[in-house]
């Protein structure tokens, strides 16, 4: 009885009764692995899970029993089901809310799907590409000298450091129009941005331009994305930094603080200015109308003695003499109502004061009331 126990197995059977288990030394070892072969464990592993398939299972017997559904296929069977699987799994896909696919059918476009769950043939056939065309995007633009140093329209320099906000509006154009589309919209920021600040000053954009300069640079990254059918829409520009270099920041703080100030002494003459010229032009019109009032008194008087003259007249014509008469009375009248009179009767008789002053009289009549 030959000796089992040893941790390789029986040896081969020879004359010599060699029993190493290598073999005989004189002929070439069959079980020895070669390099690059697979090991022994590695093929007894492999060839007895290709036993448990033909047999059932590891309880089966012999190669008629069990009923696996791949035994009449064998191990190219069982391939060929996961492989049929994997395919069907394949077919199907989602898309998130905020994306859009791309469906390609032997590397060329076929489609765009909507969110949700989507059907395709299975890969390699048909491939998809998902983008995000729901979410904002955002490129800073600026903090180093290359970026952010631009040269303004009257000749200084001026430090910009801005932020881009853009979004997919077309996956199709994305993907296919132009190679790495966010250094493109990169690239298109800076160029924008220098174009605009290239056509404005120094003093503009660091103060009140600021709204203005983002509006036309907007506008502009648009058009010329939309030249490259990028398929990218620009949301906003937002101007983070506008300042002019460090070595002369100090000098146009002045130059700025000088421009408030002379703004400041315009609207305060305007303020002025508001006040005075309302109150002359009323003062004015007050004028106008008092003498819009007196030309109009004196007209009137002036109308009214001239028809007073022409009814004096008719009286003269009619009666001469009562008319001149009356007229003298009238006019006595006038002169002597408001001067000092003193009559003197010369023809009083003796005893009696020739003297009567009424002026004096008439002084002590009013004083005493």
């Amino acid at each position: 009885m030959s000796d089992n126990k040893s941790p390789w197995g029986q040896g081969p059977k020879n004359s010599g009764g060699n029993k190493s288990p290598w073999g005989d030394k004189g002929k070439p070892d069959r079980s020895r692995p070669k390099p690059g072969d697979s090991s022994p464990d590695l093929e007894n592993v492999i060839q007895g899970f290709t036993k448990r398939v033909r047999s059932g299972g590891p309880r089966g017997g012999g190669g008629g029993g069990g009923d696996n559904p791949f035994n009449k296929f064998g191990p190219l069977g069982m391939f060929v089901g996961i492989g049929v699987i994997a395919m069907i799994l394949s077919s199907f896909y989602t898309v998130d809310q905020t994306e859009e696919a791309l469906v390609l059918r032997l590397g060329k476009y076929q489609r765009t799907a909507a969110p949700g769950l989507n059907f395709k043939f299975p890969s390699p056939i048909e491939s998809v590409i998902k983008r995000e065309t729901k979410v904002v995007n955002k490129t800073d633009i600026g903090g180093n000298s290359r970026t952010s140093l631009m040269l303004t329209g009257d000749e200084n320099i001026v430090d910009i450091n801005f932020t881009v906000l853009w979004r997919i509006s077309d996956i199709k154009n994305f993907v296919f129009e132009v190679d790495e589309t966010p250094v493109a919209v990169q690239a298109v920021a800076e160029s924008a941005m220098r174009e605009i600040i290239g056509k404005n000053e120094l003093e503009e954009i660091i103060t009140t331009g600021r709204l203005d300069i983002t509006l036309a640079v907007r506008n502009l990254m648009q058009e010329t994305l939309d030249e490259y059918n990028a398929g990218v829409e620009v949301v906003e520009v937002q101007l983070q930094k506008a300042d002019p270099p460090s070595a002369v920041v100090e000098s146009f703080r002045d130059v700025v603080n000088a421009a408030q100030d002379a703004e400041t002494k315009v609207n305060e003459a305007t303020a002025v200015k508001n006040d005075i010229v309302p109150r002359a032009r009323g003062e004015a019109a007050q004028i106008i109308q008092n003498a819009e009032a007196y030309k109009g008194r004196v007209v009137a008087e002036a109308e009214g003695e001239a028809e007073r003259f022409n009814l004096i007249l008719e009286e003269y014509l009619a009666a001469p003499r009562v008319t001149r008469e009356r007229i003298y009375l009238e006019t006595i009248e006038d002169i002597y109502e408001k001067s000092d009179k003193i009559i003197l009767d010369e023809k009083a008789g003796s005893g009696v004061v020739p003297y009567l002053p009424l002026d004096q009289l008439g002084k002590k009549a009013a004083g005493g009331q």
